[in-house]
């Protein structure tokens, strides 16, 4: 009796490892995943006024730990390290639930190709610097450059309303932050010229400081001793709202 009971768990752990294994092979491996940009509606429709989230942060989790964008109705946000913040307008990152959704967002699963010091550039000094740096310019890139910065400008703007205006006029109750000896992480994308409208082409920036006391879209910078990483990406995913 015993003989045929080990008999019986022995073809019983077979057949669940063979099932494990088999299972695995139609996963999508995690570094399939790695060089995608996904991204939450196209730019052109969001600054529009299209400001109604559809994208819940839970699912956007799962397609990068690295990004930027926005929340429903509007306010700055920012993902680093795979953690999601939203920065309104008293200027302080605020942890965002994952039910919350967004209406535009951009990320990807950070892997720096290249890193590269630089120090005292103000704001265009530092993104010609990574422009040099760039492989080539008809690429989508993630950058970060995170350390000292003397001086970092951000902003931010109140959550908007239905009927939403498009953003220029969102923008004009916007609020700036002017920072002074921090230390933080520029967390961006650069856009060919070739997606215009599907995105902001050139550079953008959100920043987050170290301590996650302040934050905001990045307007203007004079770095300390920063590192930049860049991070090349040869896959894109665009998700558009279904109604």
């Amino acid at each position: 009796m015993r003989g045929k009971w080990l008999v019986a768990l022995t073809l019983i752990i077979v057949v669940c490892f063979a099932a494990f294994f088999a299972i695995l092979q139609f996963q999508p491996t995690a570094t399939a995943d790695k060089k995608t940009l996904y991204q939450v509606a196209a730019y052109n429709s969001f600054i529009s006024g299209e400001y109604t989230g559809f994208v819940s942060f839970s699912e956007l989790a799962k397609h990068g730990n690295f990004g930027l964008g926005t929340v429903n109705g509007l306010g700055e946000m920012v993902e680093l390290n795979g953690v999601f913040y939203q920065i309104g307008v008293d200027g302080k990152p605020v942890k965002i639930d994952p039910s919350e959704t967004t209406p535009y967002a951009t990320v990807t699963f950070f892997q720096a190709d290249q890193t590269l010091q630089v120090s005292n550039l103000n704001y265009k000094q530092l993104k010609d610097s990574i422009t040099q740096a760039l492989p080539n310019q008809d690429s989508i890139y993630a950058i970060k450059v995170s350390g000292y910065f003397d001086y970092a400008q951000t902003r931010s703007e109140p959550k908007q309303t239905p009927p939403y205006q498009n953003i220029t006029i969102a923008l004009q109750n916007q609020v700036l932050f002017n920072l002074t000896d921090v230390s933080g992480t520029a967390v961006g994308f650069w856009f060919p010229s070739n997606m215009n409208g599907v995105d902001l082409p050139g550079y953008h920036f959100h920043f987050i400081t170290d301590d996650c006391t302040a934050g905001g879209h990045l307007l203007d910078c004079v770095t300390g001793n920063v590192t930049v990483q860049i991070d090349q990406i040869n896959k894109y995913e665009l998700v558009l709202p279904s109604s």
